[in-house]
């Protein structure tokens, strides 16, 4: 019997390649999306980089002007006539002479040695804030001058127990912007006195407390409002900025001694102030 071997299997027919579908021309588009995403970005952080160098540039510029101006107006101080440390105006007149004729609500001149704190102070008891916004010759000014509390008092026959000051703290750090750094220990250490010569005598004062106070956030200490003191709010002020004080001077004023405040911003709250406060020890 013969046995009927089956030849090899026929091939299958291989199956037509599959139809090459033509690309999207959609495909192509995000690409083209995210390069015109990336050079829109790069734009503007550009745009921004400019902006913020020019106004930077500008607020440099405008602090060189405000250094610059105020120079121009210690040149004026006639250093040849003594500080009167007697409170007689007529020796500091004659220091102050040409600033008075300039303007005059002057009033006299603060200084801390060896920092850039030199300033005027101005007195315009009708108008209390017009130096905040206005520089030594009363034209607009984002800098303005420091100026006395227009509560104090300060002639020559009689002056307020706590002469309160104001000054800005601009973010170059011109005016008062150096008071802050009272915060580092080693600013006390450096810079202990202040130095407030006035139409009616000189005097050096010596720092015994400096702190920062939200205004709006701390409403239980209005240290701005102790100028004219009897004993027991004198005892009360001293205590309270002690207490809250960055400075640990050792130093505590007793009634009857003359002070000063300065107040300036201070920027780690949308109301914050920093207040410096010293005592006087001499001319």
């Amino acid at each position: 019997m013969k046995i009927k071997r089956s030849g090899p299997a026929p091939a299958q027919p291989a199956p037509p390649p599959a139809a090459q579908q033509p690309a999207p021309a959609q495909q192509a588009a995000p690409r083209r999306k995210s390069g015109a995403l990336y050079w829109v970005a790069l734009a503007f952080f550009a745009l921004l980089f400019i902006v913020s160098a020019a106004l930077l540039g500008r607020r440099l510029w405008e602090d060189h002007e405000v250094r610059s101006d105020f120079a121009d107006l210690e040149a004026l101080i006639e250093p040849a006539a003594p500080a009167a440390d007697d409170g007689a105006q007529s020796d500091n007149a004659a220091r102050f002479a040409a600033l008075v004729a300039r303007n005059p609500d002057f009033i006299g001149w603060i200084s801390i040695d060896a920092t850039n704190l030199s300033f005027p102070v101005m007195y315009s008891p009708d108008e209390p804030d017009f130096y905040l916004r206005h520089d030594f010759e009363g034209e607009y000014s984002d800098s303005g001058v420091p100026y006395l509390d227009a509560r104090c008092t300060l002639t020559a026959a009689d002056r307020s127990d706590n002469l309160v000051i104001y000054g800005h703290n601009m973010k170059t750090g011109t005016i008062f912007g150096f008071l802050t750094d009272y915060k580092q220990p080693e600013t006390y250490q450096e810079h202990p006195t202040i130095r407030l010569d006035t139409l009616y005598g000189a005097g050096e004062y010596e720092v015994f407390a400096a702190f920062a106070i939200d205004i709006a956030a701390d409403r239980s200490f209005a240290y701005n409002n102790y100028i004219d003191l009897d004993e027991d709010s004198f005892r009360e002020f001293v205590e309270e900025v002690k207490r809250r004080s960055d400075v640990d001077s050792g130093i505590t004023p007793v009634y009857g001694d003359e002070l000063l405040t300065l107040s300036t911003c201070e920027y780690s709250s949308a109301n914050g102030r920093y207040v410096v406060c010293a005592r006087r020890t001499g001319g």
